[in-house]
């Protein structure tokens, strides 16, 4: 798995459909996942359209008795580009971590404003 980002799968309704169906490993009931997501009917609906037409995630239409149904999945190209993102999520989390580790551990330069000022007779 290469760590990269994706911006197909960055917007963060996206991210949370596909790390919702990213958890399992079988189908996910519509009303189960934009449950799971808090978003509307719609959203979920043209968000799984994006995510559909870039073939990461499978849809089934059914019923259940004379209910119509929908469940999603991720495909393996969707499941392969979620781990990819979310491992290039991991790496810029750590990036910025060791940065602040590496800010608060620096020696402040002599002449840095914002360097307190020491008090008068000591040294």
């Amino acid at each position: 798995m290469t760590a990269k980002p994706d911006p197909l799968i960055h917007p963060i309704t996206r991210l949370s459909i596909c790390g919702l169906l990213a958890a399992g490993a079988d189908w996910v009931e519509f009303a189960a996942l934009r449950d799971a997501a808090g978003i509307s009917d719609s959203v979920l609906s043209k968000q799984s359209r994006v995510l559909e037409d870039a073939g990461y995630v499978e849809v089934r239409k059914g019923a259940i008795g004379r209910r119509p149904r929908t469940w999603f999945r991720l495909t393996a190209e969707g499941r392969q580009a979620v781990e990819g993102h979310l491992a290039w999520l991991a790496q810029l989390e750590e990036t910025l971590s060791a940065s602040a580790r590496d800010a608060r551990q620096a020696t402040p330069l002599p002449d840095d404003p914002d360097q307190p000022m020491p008090l008068l007779g000591s040294s």
